[in-house]
């Protein structure tokens, strides 16, 4: 079982792409000719998937934080220039920032109090 860290808790970016099939391995190519996702600061992990039907491609990233993620979408020039190139193959995409949530032992649901009512 692969289960999302919660410690560090970071950020997830969801970027969802939809292409069209005969882009989708492009896009794919071109993510991966980025360079070395090791190297950018603040970038924890990064997963792409691709559908089955070939009309998305996933890029799901972990964050050291939402700073983290900002700063460098707007300061490496990899990112940028990956980004361009992407953005010329797709046909729509969505962006959404996430937090993990701890699967650990279920909260308690909240009871009012007497002095609540």
């Amino acid at each position: 079982m692969n289960v999302i860290p919660t410690d560090p808790p970071g950020v997830f970016v969801v970027v969802a792409l939809t292409v069209r099939p005969e882009n989708q391995q492009a896009i794919i190519d071109t993510v991966r000719s980025a360079g070395d996702p090791t190297t950018v600061p603040g970038l924890v992990s990064i997963n792409l998937l691709r559908s089955l039907d070939g009309t998305q491609v996933i890029n799901h990233m972990h964050w050291a934080s939402r700073d983290a993620y900002e700063e460098a979408g707007g300061q490496l020039p990899a990112i940028k220039n990956t980004r361009e190139q992407v953005l010329r193959l797709i046909e729509d995409h969505s962006t959404n920032i996430y937090e993990a949530v701890d699967l650990g032992a279920p909260s308690c649901p909240r009871t009012t109090r007497p002095e609540d009512d």
